[in-house]
């Protein structure tokens, strides 16, 4: 039979709770590892060493590449005061049918914005006016997306951006497409708005998918609120629930606006996501502007939704 002294006890106890300090010990510095981590990231995404780019003035460039047997066209502005050494969000921004990237930057005002805005250029489409792909009248073929994600890439060695906060925006076709390129480069774009878009496609098998702002008019006749069987496009609030649903959102919240506008807001999605639909009344189609009280900055809807993207993205781990 097996005897144990009051002494051993007491020995096992303390050794037990020595255990159970060193536990807690381990645990408080693993968390102290991960919070440095996160701030060695921080910083290493604030600076940049070199970068290609030394103005320090607002200025617009345009660039080209070979893509798939084709050169495409883009620009970039760099914003007011620009700092080569400091790392800057970007808002890519494509534009509708019969579109380009000049076209985009002059209505936009996202140029306002603190950022590195991107203006890529669409190519031709089969009635022989540009249109980004997705859509029945642009080119067949993945070629849009194979284009934006190499220029995405190529923007590092050009500009010093935060690849963590990387930007899509697009209107009409260009809103559809947005939201393809949110689908199929969801490891570029930290969200994405569409404006007016056509909403041909739907996400397949996306590894993740980011925020999403959806601006649209009940008044729009050519991307109608209430979809179009002819058009083959969705029903505009039943596609933003879609959204929620594929990022699996478990709050849905409506927020009467000034002059008849309804706000959408589907929250705790998965990965901490924003599914927002912004319904407005008697707009027609294209970059629609926004009622008084949603005027943050001017212009007011390039404002806004920088406002989205900074509530959405800023302050995520």
């Amino acid at each position: 039979m097996l005897c144990v002294t009051g002494a051993a006890v007491l020995g096992i106890v303390a050794l037990l709770l020595h255990v159970k300090t060193l536990s807690l010990e381990i645990q408080t510095l693993e968390r102290e590892v991960a919070k440095l981590s996160v701030e060695a990231d921080a910083y290493d995404r604030s600076f940049c060493s070199t970068t290609a780019a030394q103005t320090k003035e607002a200025t617009t460039t345009h660039f080209s590449l070979e893509n798939n047997g084709r050169v495409r066209t883009y620009q970039v502005h760099t914003p007011a005061n620009y700092d080569p050494t400091i790392r800057y969000p970007v808002i890519v921004s494509f534009d509708g049918i019969d579109g380009s990237g000049v076209r985009m930057e002059k209505y936009s005002g996202i140029n306002e914005l603190p950022v590195i805005a991107v203006y890529p250029d669409s190519l031709p489409g089969k009635a022989g006016f540009t249109a980004w792909q997705g859509a029945p009248y642009s080119l067949d073929g993945d070629y849009d997306v194979a284009f934006i994600r190499k220029m995405t890439q190529a923007l590092p060695s050009q500009y010093c951006i935060d690849s963590a906060r990387v930007f899509a925006v697009g209107m009409s076709n260009g809103g559809g497409f947005a939201m393809i390129a949110a689908c199929r480069l969801s490891d570029t774009f930290a969200a994405v708005a569409s404006i007016a878009g056509a909403y041909y496609s739907s996400c397949e098998d996306a590894s993740r998918q980011p925020s999403v702002l959806a601006i649209h008019s009940k008044g729009d006749k050519q991307v109608p609120f209430t979809g179009s069987r002819v058009k083959k496009l969705p029903q505009v609030v039943e596609w933003a629930e879609r959204q929620a649903k594929d990022r699996d959102c478990k709050q849905a919240t409506k927020n009467n606006a000034e002059q008849g506008a309804v706000q959408y807001d589907w929250v705790a999605c998965e990965d901490g996501s924003i599914v927002r639909l912004l319904a407005l009344q008697n707009r027609g189609h294209g970059w629609v502007s926004l009622p008084g009280d949603m005027q943050y900055a001017t212009p007011t809807t390039a404002g806004y939704i920088w406002k989205f993207f900074e509530s959405s993205v800023y302050g995520r781990s």
